[in-house]
């Protein structure tokens, strides 16, 4: 095809016109979505987490981690950071002791707002004993 040049030039100031005139983009607002565990959960073994957030994060938000901090049943606590791919990820930890748990599940991107949301799972004694 053969396009004349004024064509061409005309499209281009068509396009730029419209992007300056487009609104501002504003802030994300993320949902985050935390998956209970499948089956029972014994104690003295590994539990895996999982987590999705939505929309999908792009741009620097798709680097931002997901923080999620873990009580114990004996008030014990501890934070791990873990790494989102195409908005969804998992996370294997250990659960030491039967009872509940809570795990609080953070998205704090840079480009969004905030999302929260809380998960409580159950872990009942090991039918193996403790290892410990």
């Amino acid at each position: 095809m053969n396009y004349s040049r004024g064509s061409v030039v005309a499209a281009a100031l068509a396009g730029a016109v419209s992007l300056a005139l487009a609104p501002a983009a504003s802030a994300a607002t993320y949902q985050i979505t935390a998956m209970p565990p499948i089956g029972t959960v014994y104690s003295d073994n590994l539990v895996t987490l999982a987590m999705a957030v939505s929309p999908v994060p792009a741009g620097a938000d798709a680097t931002t981690p997901v923080l999620v901090h873990i009580t114990e049943p004996d008030g014990d606590d501890r934070t791990l950071t873990v790494p989102l791919t195409l908005g969804g990820a998992t996370v294997a930890t250990r659960v030491n002791e039967p009872g509940r748990y809570v795990a609080v599940f953070t998205f704090d991107a840079p480009g969004g707002d905030p999302a929260t949301t809380t998960l409580e799972f159950d872990a009942v004694p090991s039918p193996l004993g403790s290892s410990s």
